[in-house]
């Protein structure tokens, strides 16, 4: 099993085109690559609890488009072939070129975005209600 975890840092913020292409791209996913098996797409969300370790109340404001400064995509394969067949598939590669221009382009790694990519080893876990 392969989880990945990559952080794709953005220009200036999320603006609406990228949020609508953010939106629905794991139901694309789901869609076009039976080998992949989860994926989620994330921005950066305000602190739920305050310094008191409860429900922050008033809830928190959420984080403005135009402030966030990285798109996290959680992904999970069941092996190197279907994680392969992600990256190189047509959903990935035609996100990756028709939005790159939001995100900041990794100068040793031309066409693709400044990222951060950690690669996970699971050693327990469960989805509930995903």
């Amino acid at each position: 099993m392969i989880t990945v975890v990559s952080r794709w840092k953005l220009k200036c913020g999320v603006p609406p085109e990228l949020a609508d292409a953010l939106k629905l791209a794991a139901h694309k996913y789901e869609k076009a690559e039976p080998g992949t098996s989860l994926y989620f797409v994330n921005l950066a969300a305000s602190k739920p609890l305050g310094p008191d370790l409860r429900p922050a109340r008033p809830a928190c404001n959420p984080v403005k488009p135009e402030d966030q400064s990285e798109v996290v995509f959680i992904e999970k394969y069941p092996d190197a072939d279907a994680f392969a067949a992600h990256v190189n598939g047509p959903v990935f590669s035609t996100f990756r070129t028709r939005y790159l221009k939001h995100f900041l382009e990794d100068p040793d790694q031309p066409g693709w975005p400044k990222r951060e990519t950690l690669f996970l080893e699971e050693q327990s876990g469960f989805a509930r209600g995903v």
